[in-house]
């Protein structure tokens, strides 16, 4: 009573209350209505996407099987020629069963130039009418015309049963020979696949239609009713068919005295079709309608005890909750989408680019095992294998490279380099990839004033090379490329270089050079398997070109060939000079009779690193992981090791770890003995952390046997140049004596990262003729 009191107290109160209960039941409804009609937009278009998606996975596996059957029918086909040629005019129903049997054939066939049958044999007759209207076919008689063409196809029995079929010309006689098999309804489905069994299986929303027609038969249905009859006998796929120019779209049809929503999408040979019925997807509407009629009546009554104001600020936050809520749903999932997209792209292009030289020293390996005596062949095994495995490296290298550089992970580094000699190795490593193909490099005068300057030389030498070995790998046999290196400007202590890389290739089309620097683009669908490369090369020497504040620039003209300028500023050294004599002094070093601690937990790469240290006169003790490093030198005399290779990633202590240890011992020659760290980790941050640790030296694996002797040699050229300094200073002094606690320390801290260069260089304006010369591998 009271309740009733309350309503018709202010009847206009009642009446503005009903009327906004209505319009928001009116919104609701056309809210979750539109709601309804998205999702099921979604879920058709969902569905019809995986559909089409699993047709072409079905269609290219038939494919597939069939052109591998068909291939094995022309290599029986041409075996049983050879066997008719063997027996000559001997050819007879015997000889053919012979054939027949030994294939594992159903029959053989052999037909005259006009077609008639001059002698066959076969197991059975199964397929055999099909088969026999067939061989008067006209485009398999003319193979009697053409030896060398061999006629195939695949024959789709009435039955449902399959008939490979083979014919060649014979060559003793005039006339063709059919090879064929057949295969039974039974064991022809095991070889197939079916989209009617994965849409037999699939669970479709809502009670959905899915057909899949060939334009007027339904050949597939998650309803197997419907399989086999016509399109025009169903009227909702009728309809749907006659609104092609709304392809893909929800569109919404009566038929059957009822209602139905639904879509049509447009294959290469065949089409999907997609309906609901329209009671079955307002499932929210009916429900949202009555929850919320019955939580208006709810709000209406305690807004009359508490007011409307309140209870509508409540539903209107409320539902601005939902709408940002679904919207970070949304879009967290086109995020995932997009991410997913991108991994299984990257992942697709991977898998090629590594499989291909793992495939390649797999199989040289074998051809190595199979020719043991051959030391030839063995030869050429080995440079393989190591082609492919230079390959799988520089595979590696790049998809790090460009990581960090997207990251802005790289760090440059700065410090003295001599740019000639940068210059003259990497001419010296790319002559030997331009002399397989028949290329000649000319190097061009160098106008450099500044040859000595301070900066990143890994990242600048990475630069180059990538320019270069792009000059050999898109250049034409016996073609040419033209370097020169010039001194644009100086300005106090900066210089600025710029390289310029010149081919005779096949250059680029002005529309691929739009795009020519982006990730893992090449300029046709061939490229990767005609010349190799991840596409990455170009894109990693712009983003690092670019952080080193230098620029990028080409020209270009196809079957002509293409022109790189690119230009870095760098500071110049002025301490050059004095640091050229210590420099020979330590080239000239060797490591024979030095006493070298290897830690490397790795039995292979122990093994390696023993052979190339005692192969070279060194002695070598070993330690498995860092702590056993340790313990030997705290038990070893002082002065007993002369350098510490040291792994970095090893069981029981690491090598950072034991470095530090090692430099905090008290002794004398724990401060100063060099530590050389040996790690897969190559970037310039990994360098920064082992200098941290104290070690002297960083070098990056895969080892190159030849810079590990000179870096190695490096330090006791190091050691030789401070003994004569110490010895001169003693000798300037007369009667000076030596205190008992003095020392004479070597500077052991060489420069991160150091390199050690080819001997033999390029000089400006020569030419590396293809047959000439001797090119070192990096």
């Amino acid at each position: 009573m009271k309740i009733n009191k309350l309503f018709f107290q202010d009847k206009r109160f009642f009446r503005v209350m009903m009327l906004l209960g209505v319009m928001i039941l009116c919104g609701v409804g056309f809210v979750s209505y539109r709601a309804d009609l998205r999702r099921t937009a979604w879920v058709m278009q969902d569905t019809i996407n995986y559909v089409g998606g699993q047709y072409i996975i079905c269609d290219k596996f038939n494919a597939d099987s069939t052109t591998k059957s068909l291939d094995r029918m022309v290599e029986r086909v041409r075996q049983v020629r050879r066997d008719l040629e063997l027996a000559g005019d001997h050819v007879n129903e015997e000889v053919l069963k012979a054939c027949t049997e030994d294939l594992r054939l159903t029959g053989i066939v052999l037909l005259d130039p006009e077609g008639n049958i001059t002698c066959e044999y076969r197991q059975n007759d199964e397929g055999w009418d099909e088969l026999e209207e067939h061989l008067k076919k006209e485009a398999l008689l003319n193979a009697a015309r053409y030896p060398l063409k061999y006629y195939t196809t695949r024959l789709d029995i009435s039955d449902g049963s399959l008939t490979d079929l083979a014919a060649t010309a014979r060559r003793n006689v005039p006339g063709v020979v059919v090879c064929y098999y057949h295969t039974p309804l039974q064991y022809s489905r095991n070889y197939k696949l079916s989209i009617q069994s994965v849409l037999s299986g699939y669970s479709a929303y809502a009670g959905s239609t899915i057909a899949i027609t060939d334009g007027n038969r339904i050949i597939a249905s998650n309803k197997e009713t419907l399989v086999g009859m016509q399109v025009e006998d169903q009227p909702v796929l009728a309809q749907l068919r006659g609104q092609d120019e709304r392809a893909g779209e929800l569109i919404h049809i009566h038929a059957d005295s009822a209602g139905y929503y639904g879509g049509r999408a447009v294959g290469r040979n065949y089409y999907i079709y997609v309906y609901f019925n329209e009671a079955s997807i307002f499932t929210n509407l009916k429900s949202n309608v009555f929850s919320v009629l019955i939580l208006y009546t709810l709000v209406l009554l305690v807004a009359l005890v508490l007011r409307q104001k309140a209870a509508k600020e409540y539903q209107q936050e409320q539902s601005r909750r939902d709408w940002e809520y679904r919207r970070n749903l949304e879009e967290k999932a086109r995020e995932a989408q997009r991410a997913n997209h991108a991994k299984t792209e990257f992942l697709q292009r991977m898998s090629h680019d590594i499989r291909t030289p793992i495939n390649g020293i797999r199989g040289m390996l074998e051809m190595a095992d199979y020719y043991q005596d051959d030391l030839k062949k063995q030869t050429e095994c080995r440079n393989k294998i190591r082609e492919a495995s230079g390959f799988l490296l520089e595979l590696i290298n790049d998809v790090l490279d460009m990581g960090k550089l997207e990251s802005g992970e790289v760090t440059l580094e700065e410090r003295p380099f001599e740019l000639k000699e940068l210059l003259d190795g990497m001419v010296e490593i790319v002559s030997k990839q331009a002399r397989e193909r028949g290329i000649e490099i000319v190097v061009r005068d160098y106008e450099v004033r500044h040859w000595h300057l301070l900066g990143s030389p890994l990242h600048l030498k990475r630069l180059y090379m990538n320019i270069m070995s792009n000059a050999v790998k898109y250049n034409k046999d016996k073609g040419k490329i033209f370097v020169e290196c010039r001194e644009t400007s100086s300005r106090e202590d900066i210089a600025e270089i710029e390289f310029i890389c010149q081919d005779t290739g096949i250059g680029m089309k002005p529309e691929f050079q739009k795009h020519v620097f982006d990730p893992f683009v090449q300029e046709s669908n061939t490229a990767r398997t005609s010349y190799g490369g991840t596409g990455l090369g170009l894109a990693i020497v712009k983003n690092l070109i670019e952080k080193m504040g230098g620029t990028i620039t080409f020209e270009s003209e196809p079957g002509v060939g293409s022109t790189f300028y690119l230009t870095v500023p760098f500071k110049i050294d002025q301490n050059a000079a004095a640091q050229e004599h210590v420099a020979q002094e330590e080239k000239n070093a060797s490591i024979r009779g030095m006493h070298i601690l290897i830690a490397e937990d790795n039995e292979l790469n122990m093994e390696i690193a023993q052979f190339v240290l005692e192969s070279a006169g060194a002695v070598l003790s070993r330690a498995m992981n860092g702590k056993e490093a340790l313990e030997c030198f705290q038990a070893s005399a002082p002065g007993t090791f002369d350098v510490i290779l040291m792994d970095v990633m090893m069981p029981a202590m690491d090598g950072f770890e034991a470095t530090r240890a090692i430099r905090a011992l008290d002794r004398e020659d724990a401060k100063t003995i060099p530590i050389i760290a040996m790690t897969a980790n190559a970037f310039a941050e990994d360098r920064k952390r082992a200098f941290e640790a104290g070690m002297n030296e960083h070098l990056a694996k895969p080892l190159e046997s030849r810079q590990m002797k000179e870096v190695i040699a490096a330090y006791r050229g190091k050691k030789m140049q401070a003994d004569s300094t110490a010895q001169a200073d003693s000798t300037a002094q007369p009667g000076s004596k030596e205190q008992p606690d003095s020392k004479v320390q070597a500077d052991s801290k060489a420069q991160p990262g150091s390199e050690v260069q080819a001997d033999s260089k390029a000089q400006p304006g020569s030419k590396v003729q293809p047959d000439g010369g001797t090119g070192s591998e990096k």
